[in-house]
């Protein structure tokens, strides 16, 4: 071998390093891969055979532990899946206590109490079939909705701010359960109190003051027919809450105080028949809410002295066929949209809204009978857009109304037949745009109107049929502006001050 030649030697293995001598060359110590990972858990370098069974002693403990939770988990839903109400609460208490105390299992807890609210409830007796109220049918009846509400009012307490443990940004599964109430509730409360304790209050779910700052709740699907169900001053950040295909018979959701801050409330596909949805004072600075394809067939809805600033309300492809939307607020900002809409019947009213910013969208709506209202408001620097929209029927009034800046803009409009009402409007500043719409029918007013400033524009309107009064307007120093014509339209009365040409 020549002289200065590296010189391998046999390799010696030591506790967890590979060590390999070269003669002629600096020694090279390879890690083995145990000895890296305990490295990186802040092991011991040296590996021994008495740490090697301590690890195997830990690992085997973590397993068994974890057999042992999950038969806990096991155990406590098969339970809820028992006749007796008694035993069905005594399992959701064991999980919310499971819950409580461990964080790795939180989640699959309320997978497990959210999954016992989708069976099938049991059906309430009939009230003429002459049985006993304290018979077993009864007491069968009282215990489920017990049961029920117990895991409800538990979920709802670790969803409040001052929840001493907090399930706050998990996710919580409502798709399908039905929410329902009737005369015998309250007596069905009370006698079921002792399982309870305080607080349940038959037909009322709380989630007042929750925040929602992640994760999911749905009530996609749910049915709503006589239950309260309340989410006043709670604060919404970052979750998604699903009402997505929810049915609305009767009974009330409230949505009272609570800020909408980030994240969607989803009420898509949603049919309201009956009861009411509230989001009075609600305060909406980020956050969507999606009505879009829901059918409003005789809810009451209510945005009353809400703040609108940012975010989006979208009423897109959705029907109103019954039933009254107020919409009575102040709008800041943001986006509130009807594109596509269709108005059959029932009201959306902007009853003293104020307009100071963003926009209003009525976008390719049908109006073919009911009422969209806008009296008294002030319209400040908002957009207010019909363009593209249909007037077969309904009837839309701006009685009183005050436009100092902003837009309201009809161009494109087809009046075939509706009512467009503008008495004791004050015209002094914005925009008002008729340009391009087709008065083919129905009657636009202008009754005791005052046109003192802004602008009012009926530039390439076309009038064929119906009447565009302004002849009762009593102020007229700043009159509209229409097309030159050699004869003034049949179906167009203005005053006899006359009007401005373009």
């Amino acid at each position: 071998m020549p002289a200065g030649t590296p010189v391998l030697s046999r390799p010696r293995m030591l506790t967890g390093v590979l060590i390999t001598r070269m003669s002629g060359l600096p020694q090279q110590v390879t890690p083995s891969p145990e000895h890296s990972a305990a490295r990186q858990q802040g092991l011991l370098t040296r590996w021994t055979p008495a740490s090697r069974r301590r690890l195997a002693d830990e690992r085997r403990a973590a397993a068994e532990d974890a057999q042992k939770a999950q038969e806990r988990l096991d155990a406590a839903a098969s339970q809820l899946g028992q006749a007796s109400a008694g035993v069905r609460i005594a399992a959701a208490n064991t999980l919310v206590l499971f819950a409580d105390e461990d964080p790795a299992y939180r989640q699959a807890c309320i997978d497990v109490l959210c999954a016992a609210l989708h069976e099938a409830p049991v059906a309430r007796p009939d009230d003429d079939d002459g049985s006993d109220k304290s018979s077993e049918r009864w007491l069968a009846w009282r215990g489920d909705r017990a049961s029920r509400y117990v895991i409800l009012t538990v979920i709802a307490a670790h969803l409040r701010p001052d929840a001493a443990i907090s399930w706050r940004g998990y996710d919580f599964d409502f798709s399908g359960v039905a929410f329902e109430a009737s005369d015998a509730q309250a007596d069905a409360g009370e006698r079921l109190s002792s399982f309870v304790g305080a607080g349940l209050t038959g037909s009322e779910v709380s989630f007042d003051g929750a925040q929602f700052t992640g994760g999911t709740v749905t009530f996609a699907r749910a049915r709503f027919s006589g239950a309260k169900v309340s989410f006043d001053g709670a604060q919404f950040g970052g979750a998604k809450v699903s009402f997505d295909g929810a049915q609305f018979a009767a009974g009330e959701v409230s949505f009272t105080g609570a800020q909408f801050t980030a994240g969607e409330i989803g009420f898509a596909g949603a049919q309201f028949t009956g009861g009411e949805v509230s989001f009075t004072d609600a305060t909406f600075s980020g956050a969507n809410v999606n009505f879009a394809g829901a059918l409003f067939g005789g809810t009451k809805v209510g945005l009353l002295r809400a703040g609108i600033n940012r975010g989006m309300i979208s009423f897109t492809g959705a029907e109103f066929a019954a039933g009254k939307v107020s919409l009575s607020s102040r709008f800041a900002g943001g986006e509130v949209a009807f594109t596509g809409t269709r108005f059959t019947g029932g009201v959306v009213s902007f009853l003293d809204a104020e307009f100071a910013g963003g926009v209003v969208g009525f976008l390719d709506a049908e109006f073919t009978s009911g009422e969209a209202n806008f009296i008294g408001a002030v319209f400040g620097g908002t957009e207010v857009s019909f363009v593209g929209a249909e007037f077969v029927g309904a009837v839309i009034s701006f009685v009183g109304a005050k436009f100092t800046s902003g837009l309201i803009s009809f161009v494109g409009t087809e009046f075939r037949g509706s009512a467009v009402r503008f008495p004791w409007a004050e015209f002094t500043g914005g925009e008002i745009r008729f340009a391009g719409a087709n008065f083919d029918g129905g009657n636009v007013d202008f009754a005791q109107a005052k046109f003192d400033g802004g602008e009012v524009d009926f530039t390439s309107a076309h009038f064929s049929r119906g009447l565009v009064d302004l002849s009762g307007a009593v102020i007229w120093s700043v009159p509209p502006t229409f097309d030159q014509w050699g004869a003034t339209p049949a179906n167009l009365r203005l005053p006899a001050a006359g009007y401005r040409s373009a």
